[in-house]
């Protein structure tokens, strides 16, 4: 790196230092700096002009086993066992008579070309695999979406006799509790026995009497949870009936009714034991939310 007093002695030899020194202070730092790049620049020249050999093109030629004939321009290039027969020319093919060097150099500008052509071709070839690529990356990727997809909007059910038992979960204040409920298009409400109610802590809202199928009447609470989950839907603020549950022990919990079921549209498929849930025509993934 060029010093100030080295700067000063090339190009200010007859200023004093504290001038110098007074006169570079004075300059914006941005100028100084763009000083120093020139001076680089100049100083980088200046030298090239000493030092830079007088260079010449030289090509050498070798001839193989093979009688291949080689033109390189660095002695470094020919192997070591075609040393002795190095032939250096100015330029190449400067040892050919006129017209053969004409051809030489026509033949060797067709091998570029042709060279530079199977390039290009691989270049082109590379683009073309990579698009590829991606094209199945991107099938391969919407195939996984759409499988996702169909895995969210179908769920497995048990099947006990001729009964669907579907998994839902129910939350209330912060209670989360996941079991099965039996698929009832005759039930007009959810239904929970009050065994499994009491894990939820639902408040009565209503107390009283309801008619059963048989004209039995019997006596249930009426209560709200937070939210009652199946498969990909969600009912905010379900309203459910609490009963007791008399009889043999079920492996259920109480009955999905069609305060549930009346907002959704889906298919049941007993030989893959799956509900196949339809989803709102404006929607097509992502957790759906149904009205109470």
């Amino acid at each position: 790196m060029a010093t100030p007093g080295f700067i000063r002695k090339i190009f200010y030899p007859k200023m004093h230092q504290t001038d110098f020194l007074h006169f570079r202070q004075g300059i914006p730092a941005g100028m100084r700096r763009n000083a120093r790049f020139t001076f680089s620049v100049m100083l980088a020249l200046c030298l090239g002009l000493f030092l830079t050999p007088d260079l010449k093109a030289e090509f050498y030629k070798y001839v193989d086993r093979e009688g291949r004939v080689f033109y390189v321009d660095d002695l470094s290039k020919i192997p070591e066992e075609y040393q002795e027969q190095v032939k250096v020319y100015r330029e190449k093919y400067d040892e050919l008579s006129e017209q053969d060097r004409a051809r030489a150099l026509e033949s060797e500008r067709a091998r570029i070309q042709q060279a530079e052509q199977e390039q290009q071709r691989q270049i082109i070839e590379q683009l073309r695999e990579f698009q590829e690529t991606e094209e199945a990356d991107k099938k391969r990727k919407a195939a996984e979406d759409e499988q996702k997809l169909l895995e969210k909007m179908q769920t497995e059910f048990i099947v006990d006799g001729n009964r669907i038992l579907v998994p839902v979960t129910l939350a209330n204040n912060g209670i989360e509790v996941g079991t099965h409920l039996l698929l009832d298009t005759g039930a007009s409400q959810i239904v929970l026995h009050r065994e499994f109610a009491g894990q939820l802590n639902i408040i009565a809202l209503k107390k009283g009497l309801a008619q059963v199928v048989g004209g039995q009447n019997i006596y249930v609470e009426t209560g709200e949870i937070s939210y009652f989950k199946v498969g990909p839907y969600t009912m905010e603020k379900a309203e459910v009936l609490i009963v007791a549950h008399e009889g043999e022990a079920v492996s259920y919990s109480g009955l999905l009714g069609m305060n549930f079921l009346k907002n959704v549209a889906y298919t049941i498929d007993y030989q893959k034991q799956v509900i196949r849930w339809l989803p709102p025509p404006q929607e097509t993934e992502g957790q759906q939310s149904i009205e109470n």
